[in-house]
């Protein structure tokens, strides 16, 4: 099972009307909701992790850092909700037994922002990131594991960039967890911790209160719970080239760490053989239509400011394609972990049962 260095939540943040909240990755509540001093409590051994299956394992000794559980242990749910409160604290949950409602609805079980590892421990390994703790090892990739569109890396580098399943890597693999991190401006930072811990693994540093380098952007405060045109999450994006550990900040260049064909491969005379992502969005033929923001197929801002929170208006020729704008990092209940169901248009959403939507006419006005 999965022994972590942290876990990933954000404290609580309050929202000030018509001002948008502060990036606050500090946890709020008692030591005790998270600490645990002699990993007892009435006689009884405390500290815990749970099994893929959900079954608690009960540990003769506390994580690192005097902790009561790891990522897993702490993000999962044995129910349907999606958000846990723990006195103060505030707990997001990527993990239900129970399946939580998609899209999100606005319910308490709805899920949230990066979806949820339910579908890939239930439903198999298409339908999300493999996680240590949660699922096994992707057995399609073969028997080095290699994340699609990942490359033959030095072996120095393969242990962290060709796969999450490991205890090595797991959640450890892309979040690094600064709980305590005291920064309080809107835009994530160095001193929140980074956008919602993201900051670069390979520069982590025990030493310091975050790394160096990491995603910027704006965390909604439900975690995209009930996300809508005027209230969601900004991601940062960039169509500066990668020159060194997330010198971007943006959210596309943390997915390209693992999966960098998928981001920058092309054939000799250039022409792209997938998707573009950092590419803006034009200003032309069909994509003029696009003018609101749809939370379902995110894009990324450029050079993100506290002006940008909960924008509502896509600009032409500075917004930019995410691999977020189609995908659900966590997982969906969709194959390749899509937003919406793709393989079922124009028919009936096989998940929903209701009449399946076509995320890419959202941007491609014309294709619907």
């Amino acid at each position: 099972m999965n022994q972590l260095n942290g876990w990933i939540f954000w404290g609580s943040v309050v929202a000030v009307i018509m001002l948008p909240p502060p990036s606050q990755g500090a946890v709020k509540g008692l030591c005790s909701n998270c600490h645990t001093m002699h990993n007892s409590q009435e006689g009884s051994v405390i500290a815990f992790t749970f099994g893929s299956s959900g079954q608690k394992i009960i540990r003769p000794a506390p994580f690192n850092r005097l902790l009561k559980t790891d990522c897993v242990g702490c993000h999962s749910h044995a129910g349907s909700d999606t958000i846990v409160n723990m006195g103060e604290s505030r707990i997001p949950i990527v993990f239900n037994l129970i399946e939580p409602n998609y899209p999100p609805n606005g319910s308490s079980s709805a899920a949230l922002a990066g979806g949820n590892f339910y579908w890939v421990a239930e439903g198999g390994d298409q339908f999300g990131h493999n996680i240590h703790g949660i699922s096994e090892q992707d057995f399609r990739l073969g028997g080095s594991f290699l994340a699609p569109g990942g490359d033959t890396y030095a072996n120095e580098c393969a242990s962290c960039h060709r796969t999450l399943a490991t205890e090595e890597t797991s959640c450890n693999g892309c979040h690094v967890a600064r709980h305590h991190a005291v920064g309080s401006n809107i835009v994530a930072g160095a001193e929140e911790g980074w956008y919602r811990f993201l900051g670069s693994v390979m520069q982590r540093d025990e030493n310091l209160g975050s790394t160096p380098d990491g995603v910027s952007g704006i965390e909604d405060p439900d975690w995209e719970q009930a996300p809508s045109s005027t209230r969601h999450n900004t991601y940062a994006g960039s169509t500066a080239p990668y020159n060194s550990f997330l010198n971007t900040r943006s959210i596309n260049q943390k997915c390209a760490g693992c999966h960098g064909k998928f981001h920058s491969e092309r054939t000799a005379d250039s022409v792209w053989i997938r998707h573009p992502v950092d590419s803006t969005i034009p200003n032309t033929g069909e994509f003029t239509d696009f003018t609101t923001y749809t939370p379902l197929v995110p894009v990324a801002r450029q050079n993100v400011s506290d002006a940008d929170a909960n924008f509502s208006s896509v600009n032409h020729g500075s917004d930019v394609v995410s691999c977020i704008s189609c995908h659900r990092p966590h997982g969906s209940p969709y194959p390749a972990m899509l937003r919406w169901a793709y393989r079922d248009w124009p028919g009936t959403d096989s998940y929903t049962g209701q009449p399946a939507l076509n995320g890419c006419a959202v941007c491609h006005t014309s294709k619907d």
